[in-house]
């Protein structure tokens, strides 16, 4: 997989974005606050999805997100 590391990087930005939201449950962040919480974390998401499709595929392998 040649793109392993920037695809590492958006799941754990992803990850992070999910604690952020956690925090702010329990501190009791504003409406706002979330909703560009969840923006980043649906980019972080996409931005995976896209460099996961540019991956070659294996043998027998079937790429179902084209």
């Amino acid at each position: 997989m040649k793109n392993r590391e920037i695809i590492m990087r958006r799941l754990e930005k992803g990850d992070g974005e999910i604690e952020k939201l956690r925090f702010m449950l329990n501190r009791g962040g504003t409406r706002e606050q979330v909703e560009e919480v969840l923006i980043t974390l649906r980019e972080s998401i996409d931005d995976a999805k896209s460099f996961i499709q540019q991956e070659p595929l294996g043998p027998g392998e079937i790429n179902t997100f084209n």
